[in-house]
């Protein structure tokens, strides 16, 4: 099968993204591709709620070109899940939204689960996106910020996975956590060291929507369209503007 990844954050370079397609692979199945793109023509970063919105026009039409170009699901990069309806609404193919499926995946394998996101700026929207997941709110233990705001998770991996370790262990002994996700893309590949020292079962969200992906593909199935009914057919078009706040 052919996957396409979206990535809502601008400007990734072409090295950097085939460097996230190898590590997809590495739990896909061998006959699986993996192709990643980024937004190129919003100029954001998913930081917040208004990152979220920017972003969702150009998601949108990237959904529909790789429908179009054969590709057989689509995954949102982002815990957010930035356009995830407007994208099912526009394609047929199944599409795939990191957050929701760890959080579904989370309640699956306990009773309570933990968030680990970068900044404290991040737990409200977190929270609100366990109550569209799908997943009741009274699952999820706790939300935790590893403190990483403005800087980059993969500069140092290790004092990275190290701060994971340290509020993931809080999430257990405190929040009373069963699970814990990883709250934000650039995170993953660190779930394994995690689950090491803490005990507790860690969803990596990237590697949890290829296996999704796979297994949507594999059964046939897609989103419902008595749930996301295509929109009217119109041309819709927006512009170039620009905000700073």
């Amino acid at each position: 099968m052919r996957i396409k990844v979206i990535n809502p954050d601008y400007g990734m370079s072409p090295e950097l993204l085939r460097e996230r397609e190898r590590m997809l692979s590495k739990v896909a199945r061998p006959d699986t591709f993996i192709s990643m793109d980024c937004i190129t023509e919003t100029k954001v970063s998913i930081d917040s709620a208004v990152d979220v919105v920017f972003s969702g026009a150009e998601v949108v039409k990237l959904a529909i070109q790789a429908e179009a170009e054969g590709f057989n699901a689509v995954i949102l990069y982002c815990l957010s899940d930035p356009a995830l309806a407007a994208c099912r609404e526009s394609v047929r193919i199944p599409v795939i939204g990191a957050g929701q499926v760890s959080m579904l995946l989370a309640a699956s394998l306990g009773y309570r689960f933990s968030i680990l996101t970068i900044s404290e700026q991040r737990i409200p929207e977190k929270e609100e996106s366990v109550r569209y997941s799908g997943v009741d709110l009274t699952r999820l233990a706790s939300i935790r910020s590893v403190d990483i705001p403005g800087d980059d998770p993969r500069k140092d991996i290790p004092a990275t996975i190290q701060k994971l370790i340290e509020a993931g262990s809080l999430c257990k002994e405190k929040d009373r956590a069963h699970v814990l996700i990883l709250g934000c893309l650039s995170f993953a590949g660190m779930g394994p060291e995690v689950a090491n020292s803490t005990g507790l079962p860690v969803i990596d969200p990237a590697f949890a929507s290829v296996n999704m992906a796979e297994l949507l593909h594999s059964q046939q199935l897609s989103h419902s369209r008595a749930a996301y009914p295509p929109p009217p057919l119109r041309e819709r078009s927006w512009g170039n503007g620009q905000i700073v706040i």
